[in-house]
């Protein structure tokens, strides 16, 4: 006995609101629908058709976050592991809801990264080295975790020549009452 519909259609919309509304055609097989039915439902209108091997779901409207998140997964290789991660740029636009549709979604991949499609218009990707333990989750999305050159504190400033300063003497001075306000 098969699963029915709307069995598939729940299973489905539970994995892709926890990926912003966004599927891969591999996700879509896992849960039990068959590559011979992927275009029926882009046709229908039930599924939107991000870029290749990735959807969104029509019932869930297109956000920046399903926007990253889409890019993210036509990352994937072929076991479905994700091989970029946002750029801190692109995640504070995110955050701050300055991600706009004219402004492409910057990624970071691995050197070793190979598709054998073209990158999509909206997505802009910089090889980098050594994605694994330098990403962090931002709304359920990779995100390269920059760290942050240490600021150095200021030095102290050279001292040239002879200079009065206040030392321990002159505070015996002032609690004994021998020093006046002007000194």
């Amino acid at each position: 006995m098969g699963t029915s519909s709307k069995a598939l259609a729940r299973k489905l919309h539970a994995m892709a609101k926890a990926q912003h509304g966004c599927f891969t055609a591999s996700q879509a097989v896992e849960v039990g629908y068959a590559d011979s039915v992927h275009l029926y439902h882009v046709k229908t209108g039930s599924w939107i058709r991000v870029y290749r091997g990735v959807y969104r779901l029509a019932a869930m409207p297109e956000t920046a976050a399903s926007r990253c998140m889409a890019a993210l997964l036509w990352t994937r290789d072929k076991n479905g592991v994700v091989q970029g991660a946002l750029t801190s740029e692109t995640a504070e636009a995110l955050l701050s809801g300055q991600l706009t549709p004219r402004i492409p979604v910057r990624m970071v991949v691995n050197q070793g990264f190979r598709r054998s499609s073209r990158i999509p218009e909206g997505i802009e990707i910089t090889v980098g080295k050594a994605l694994k333990h330098k990403t962090s989750k931002i709304l359920g999305l990779l995100v390269l975790a920059e760290s942050k050159p240490k600021e150095k504190p200021e030095p102290a400033p050279v001292r040239s020549g002879f200079e009065d300063i206040n030392d321990y003497y002159d505070w015996l001075d002032y609690r004994n009452g021998r020093c006046s306000a002007g000194d």
